[in-house]
């Protein structure tokens, strides 16, 4: 796994604790906010993409479920033909 991806994932478990440990403060709401931004923009990715994760190797809900978690990141190492 690449460096970026070991980052983000990093960033996914720190907002995913702060989910679901609730609790206030500055931080922790800044957390729960990247969250759903990553989320709903991974998702928008997802669509965006759908027609290449189809075309390319492998089951299509592998390639969806590692969009949702790196977005283009995971989209960038596909074949260039798929």
């Amino acid at each position: 796994m690449s460096a970026p991806k070991i980052l983000l994932l990093g960033v996914w478990l720190l907002c995913l604790f702060a989910v679901i440990g609730g609790g206030g403060g500055g931080f922790l709401a800044l957390c729960r906010a990247v969250f759903w931004g990553m989320i709903a923009v991974h998702a928008i990715e997802c669509l965006l993409f759908l027609d290449r994760l189809r075309r390319a190797p492998g089951p299509l809900a592998g390639h969806l479920a590692q969009t949702l978690l790196f977005g283009f990141l995971h989209v960038r190492e596909l074949p260039a033909g798929s």
